[in-house]
């Protein structure tokens, strides 16, 4: 393994939304940009990256955990940037689910992974927070772009750490603390003890095997991969190498990484027992077809309700509407009022006559 080099790089910008919540449709259908337009930031990618953890020990008190690690490698492309920029709408859309106990006690730590072989900065970890210090944590990791090209990247460096140097005593069993790796490659057999002492500080006999890692990870965290799209010739060796770490129903490639949000937040909302309200917002908040590609995602990951659920839906209002076209995609024709509606304003309108059919 090649010694690992820290250089200092300029940060500038900012990045976030207000943390406000709202079930207004209007407002619930704002993209991420949106949000981030609004409150005139903008995640940029030349910053000063996080040091490695070294002897340090990650402390939450928050009875649901949440880790986002995000692969910033070169073969992600511009997806770490598009995924940061995203996750302003991920705290408060999971807040919306939660119970009411847990909602001032929910927090995320931000992980941003590169491979330690080849990067300066191959292992960014901010602490858990909620509210607005996460903006801080996002803008805070530097998308380094590196990466070895050998298929593989050191996502199991991350493990290790949230593995034995994260501190979880308030975490409740159910629902359990979520772990979520973004990326697109697969991870070394090994981590080097050279490598862990350089990077994290711990001083171990010999080489650990990454298998061991992502089992001690396991019983930690309901451990989760989405991942993108690598290339045709290594795609199954890579998706099966996860499925063997993490297990098959714990490993979805996306069809549109731009829905990774959208994905966790339906894996929080299925931990936390909420999936069908998550659903009716889902719909609101996106088009059928993206609806479509995170019902895809979280179908693979065995994810209650997405199954069973497809966009081809009928929606009435007593009995009396019919689906119809308004020039801007899917759109109801509601007889109560005589009037187009798209889906999300229709539940609005008429949100105490609403009900779904869903077809299998």
């Amino acid at each position: 393994m090649q010694a690992i080099v820290y250089q200092v790089v300029n940060i500038m910008g900012g990045y976030g939304s207000d943390y406000d919540t709202s079930t207004d449709a209007d407002v619930v259908k704002k993209s991420a940009a949106s949000y981030n337009i609004d409150a005139g930031r903008k995640y940029e990618g030349n910053k000063k990256a996080l040091p490695p953890p070294v002897g340090k020990i990650l402390i939450t008190k928050a009875k649901l955990p949440l880790v986002v690690a995000v692969d910033v490698t070169g073969s992600m492309k511009t997806y770490p940037q598009m995924i940061f920029e995203k996750l302003c709408i991920l705290y408060n859309e999971i807040l919306l689910f939660l119970p009411t106990a847990l909602r001032d006690t929910f927090e995320i730590s931000f992980c941003a992974t590169g491979d330690a072989t080849c990067d300066q900065y191959p292992l960014q970890v901010t602490d858990f927070a909620k509210g607005r210090e996460l903006d801080h944590n996002i803008q805070s990791l530097f998308p380094e772009g590196g990466g070895g090209g050998q298929c593989c990247e050191t996502y199991e460096l991350v493990a290790y750490y949230y593995a034995r140097r994260c501190e979880m005593p308030s975490a409740m069993k159910d629902p359990r603390p979520i772990f979520v790796f973004i990326g697109d490659e697969g991870y070394y057999p090994t981590l080097p003890a050279s490598g862990i002492f350089g990077l994290i500080g711990d001083k171990i006999d010999a080489d650990v095997q990454s298998a061991t890692i992502f089992e001690e990870l396991k019983k930690k965290f309901d451990t989760y991969i989405l991942r993108v799209k690598y290339g045709a010739s290594d795609e199954e060796k890579i998706n099966t190498i996860w499925q063997e770490a993490l297990g098959k129903d714990h490993v979805a490639i996306m069809e549109d990484p731009r829905r990774v949000v959208d994905i966790i937040i339906g894996i929080v909302a299925h931990a936390v027992k909420q999936f069908s309200l998550y659903d009716d917002r889902l719909f609101t908040r996106q088009t059928p077809e993206q609806v479509k590609q995170v019902h895809a995602a979280l179908k693979i990951l065995g994810i209650e309700g997405a199954a069973a659920t497809t966009v081809s839906m009928d929606v009435k209002i007593g009995t009396d509407v019919k689906v119809g076209k308004d020039g801007e995609g899917e759109g109801y024709f509601c007889t109560k009022c005589k009037k187009m509606h798209a889906r999300g304003k229709l539940f609005e309108m008429h949100k105490e006559f609403a009900k779904k059919k869903r077809n299998a």
